[in-house]
């Protein structure tokens, strides 16, 4: 669900960041067509079984908060399903109430793994996210989801810094990439290659399980990812799991990040045994010599 029309932010890929012209009823490449509320709970309550999840985008505006938590109270009474809210809070009590309301995890759009990035991409206020963050994540573990976007003008290194720090404080990393929306400053700005995505998912993996840390990864000079710091890390992400959507539970997200019938960067369901071995090997798809415990891929 998307609450509220156009946002005060002006991130600029976003459909709904002040001064964009994209279309008033997309987010990405999702378009949100408008239904009342009471339509909305009442569809609920009949259960769909499909649905597992309900996430709720809030766009930066006067009275957000009151008006989310007055739709999930509304929907709390509809159906027992878990929500999750993406919002930007003022403060970490925002958050805390948003929690006691029945959400059970919030989503906080960082999106840049440095300032450098975000002074560029959404402006000022890079000290001031860091912070609140830091603190919602130590106060709140588990239940805080921090998104991050590959293909901004980020190195390899600073990403995978960034969401080590992110899983040091209790937090949780939800992975996106880059996805040019016409109406936009940034339509003309080109996707992340493929492979580069690929590492970012296989390092984020790998951290969020506990496997690796980034500290055992290796960078060349330019910040590109050349080793993931564990000898058997191809076995690691045999299965697939790595490259499937990586947000909250029962997350799929589909053709968010991609087009029908086009390359899948979030895989929004199990791969198969050809399609995991398909990913795995598009991680050196790029050519820049990604090695695995001392052995290229092509290697191995």
């Amino acid at each position: 669900m998307l609450d509220g029309g156009g946002c005060e932010m002006s991130c600029a890929f976003c459909a709904q960041a002040r001064g964009s012209t994209a279309r008033v009823g997309a987010l990405s490449r999702v378009t949100w067509p408008a239904h009342p509320t009471t339509e909305v709970t009442a569809a609920l309550g009949r259960d769909p079984s499909s649905l597992g999840r309900i996430c709720i985008q809030v766009t930066q505006h006067r009275g957000a908060l009151e008006e989310v938590l007055d739709l999930v109270q509304q929907l709390r009474q509809a159906t027992p399903r878990p929500i999750s809210v993406a919002f930007r809070p003022a403060t970490v009590a925002d958050i805390a109430a948003l929690l006691a309301a029945g959400v059970e995890i919030i989503g906080l759009g960082l999106d840049c793994p440095s300032e450098r990035v975000y002074r560029q991409v959404k402006g000022a206020g890079w000290k001031h996210m860091v912070s609140l963050i830091e603190e919602a994540c130590q106060r709140h573990p588990g239940h805080i989801r921090v998104h991050l976007m590959v293909g901004l003008g980020e190195t390899e290194e600073e990403l995978c810094r960034c969401m080590q720090q992110i899983y040091d404080w209790g937090g949780m990393v939800s992975l996106f990439a880059f996805t040019p929306v016409r109406g936009t400053p940034l339509e003309k700005h080109p996707q992340p290659p493929l492979d580069v995505y690929r590492r970012m998912q296989a390092a984020r993996y790998l951290i969020d399980r506990g496997l690796a840390r980034a500290e055992q990864f290796s960078f060349d000079e330019q910040g590109w990812l050349r080793d993931l710091g564990r000898p058997d890390a191809l076995a690691l992400l045999s299965d697939g799991q790595a490259f499937r959507t990586s947000g909250c539970p029962q997350c799929n997200r589909p053709f968010y990040n991609e087009r029908p019938g086009r390359t899948m960067y979030n895989y929004p369901r199990p791969l198969t045994v050809e399609e995991a071995a398909r990913a795995v090997g598009e991680m050196e798809a790029g050519g820049r010599g990604l090695e695995v415990g001392g052995w290229s891929l092509e290697e191995r």
